[in-house]
């Protein structure tokens, strides 16, 4: 097996646990030249390499404080992907728990926001403030309460995708073309909720994000017909 290399904020040990945790389960899956390193990903996501009887791995090293079951848990998915082609979902219930935990959260959010370039890493933009729309939500009963979000204007204003977040990161980006005192508050108060209430349904293995469920809550917002209307109408046009 190859040495493993260091990310920063890991440490020799838990590089050493990886590539000996996928060290072992590869060998019961035929594999004998075998190598797995942490790798500095923005998201969540690991990669491979096979030929023959020899496999590289790449793993997110947001994995990096996990205990051994976990990461065990972990290979073994990936190693059905790699060998047998199974398309089962790798968020076992170890994994899903280790991934929504606090411990997770506070290892790994700080790293995620200082490797993600296109936010501003401040909800208070020019013309309007996301901490104020999301205490507005909270008021109005339509979200609960989030203390672990954290709300951005991203650095560059996109037209077409004008929100997005990270579930595991608590993390949420509102596009910067909405910052602007011509665009209606509403229109951006109702993205942040389009964002927030993904986080609050916590990690979807299934991949299910925008179902009927998910548009039903989302029209519960009161001015959710005008605000669609405007993004529409930015997705056209500069505001």
């Amino acid at each position: 097996m190859e040495d493993t290399i260091c990310c920063p904020g890991e440490t020799l040990e838990m590089s050493t646990e990886l590539a000996d945790v996928f060290g072992s389960l590869g060998r019961e899956h035929g594999y004998d030249d075998i190598a797995a390193e942490f790798a500095p990903y923005k998201e969540f996501k690991s990669t491979w390499r096979r030929s023959g009887r020899s496999v590289r791995f790449q793993i997110s090293d947001y994995l990096g404080g996990a205990d051994r079951e976990v990461l065990e848990d972990f290979a073994g998915s990936l190693y059905e992907r790699v060998s047998r082609g199974a398309r089962r979902s790798i968020y076992t219930p170890r994994l899903t728990s280790w991934l929504m935990s606090r411990e997770f959260l506070s290892r790994n959010q700080p790293l995620y926001l200082e490797r993600s370039r296109n936010l501003s890493l401040d909800h208070c933009g020019k013309a309007y403030d996301l901490q104020e729309a999301y205490l507005s939500l909270r008021d109005q009963g339509l979200v609960c309460n989030c203390p672990d979000a954290v709300f951005n204007w991203t650095v560059r204003g996109n037209r077409m995708r004008v929100g997005y977040c990270s579930v595991l990161m608590q993390v949420i980006a509102v596009s910067s073309i909405l910052d602007n005192a011509a665009v209606p508050s509403f229109v951006s108060e109702y993205v942040l909720y389009h964002e927030i209430l993904h986080i609050q349904d916590g990690l979807r293995p299934d991949g299910r994000h925008h179902d009927k469920e998910f548009h039903e809550r989302e029209r519960q917002h009161p001015r959710w017909r005008e605000s669609e209307e405007w993004l529409r109408r930015l997705a056209v046009r500069p505001a």
